[in-house]
């Protein structure tokens, strides 16, 4: 009733019913819950209106329909690219998982961070996190993105990609922060299998104890991204004013200077090294606040707010605190992006051949030929 469904909608009615006084003593009380709700509350409201103008997805297909309609197609539609992009996301995570393990070792001040025992403890659940969350993204990504171009047709085109990946980020977020939160506790040392983990997570804190750390990845993420378009843009820009005046120096003829593949793969490893670099100390306070338990947030003074954990930090241990794990942070994130370049273009390439995952609009444009 709160977004204006009438009960007949909503088969969950049946189960649960509360009224909107005590929905607000329990968002005040679990201010978790309330970011859950907030972050979740477009994609609701939309879903309400009737879309009669017809949708493009990624994959080429006209859809009609609300946001959940356009999510499913876009993910059906891009299916091949989803598939070669989980392959791709997957091996690099793997590969470089001991670098991201040994930045957190260091984050949390473990005795020995670069202990070669246990460098691959809690990849399971690093991977289980992480594949769903691009495919989420990139769903989310071109719901947002047509929404704020029906309601802001207006706004400039750039500016409304940039916050449709934003809150796309976002809301993959909700299924990577528990995944992040118990590989954050067994990179720590804090359990040894992620079984291990969820459970007693499960046990001591209830299920708002896998979102502990949501404000710190949402602090994290989203100048993350903002720096890393932003930075990617100025990069290829400079790298084709160079690209082009180097052509005119041999007197080729371009009717437009463009990036390959591979220059865009480059250029995106500069953009996310710098991106890295300058949210370091966000991604420190993110840590920390995923690793906390109630007893050790009471000793060390980490607590749920973003801004009490970088206090403490900054009065124990100096601005130079903020920056710990930048070292690792930097070195792995330039081959990853090259990794998954070399595996994504790889899987591609495997599965165009083979015609696996493709869309079915492409299949009958293939019958129209023959």
């Amino acid at each position: 009733s709160i977004v204006g469904w009438p009960s007949s909608r909503c088969k969950l009615n049946r189960m649960v019913s509360f009224s909107s006084s005590s929905l607000l003593d329990t968002m005040k009380a679990n201010p978790i819950l309330s970011a859950l709700l907030l972050l979740c509350l477009p994609l609701i409201v939309a879903a309400r209106a009737t879309v009669t103008s017809p949708v493009f997805a990624r994959g080429g297909e006209q859809h009609k329909g609300g946001p959940l309609q356009t999510f499913l197609s876009t993910v059906k539609d891009a299916r091949q690219h989803l598939v070669a992009a989980a392959v791709a996301r997957g091996t690099c995570t793997a590969i470089m998982y001991p670098m991201d393990l040994i930045k957190t070792r260091i984050q949390v001040s473990h005795p020995n961070p670069l202990q070669l025992e246990g460098l691959f403890d809690g990849l399971g659940g690093s991977l289980l996190g992480q594949i769903p969350y691009g495919v989420l993204t990139f769903g989310s990504y071109e719901v947002y993105k047509r929404t704020l171009q029906e309601r802001f047709p207006d706004w400039k085109p750039a500016f409304r990609y940039a916050l449709a990946a934003i809150m796309g980020d976002l809301s993959g977020s909700l299924w990577l922060c528990p995944s992040e939160v118990v590989k954050n506790q067994i990179q720590a040392g804090m359990y040894k299998t992620t079984r291990q983990a969820y459970s007693s997570i499960l046990k001591t804190k209830g299920f708002g104890g896998l979102y502990q750390g949501f404000l710190g990845l949402a602090a994290r993420d989203i100048p993350f991204r903002v720096c890393q378009l932003t930075s990617y843009e100025i990069v290829k820009s400079i790298y084709l004013k160079s690209k082009a005046a180097k052509n005119q120096r041999q007197q080729q003829a371009q009717a437009e200077v463009a990036l390959s593949p591979v220059e865009s793969a480059i250029c995106g490893a500069i953009a996310g090294t710098f991106s890295a670099a300058v949210t370091t100390p966000l991604d420190r306070i993110k840590t920390l606040m995923a690793v906390s338990t109630e007893t050790s947030a009471a000793a060390a003074g980490v607590s749920s707010s973003v801004f009490a954990c970088a206090s403490m930090i900054l009065n124990e241990e100096g601005p130079l605190g903020l920056l710990k794990g930048l070292v690792p942070r930097i070195v792995y994130v330039a081959p990853s992006v090259t990794i998954f370049f070399i595996v994504y273009e790889a899987a591609q390439q495997r599965l165009k051949s083979s015609g696996a995952f493709e869309p079915n609009y492409k299949k009958e444009q293939k019958s129209k030929r023959q």
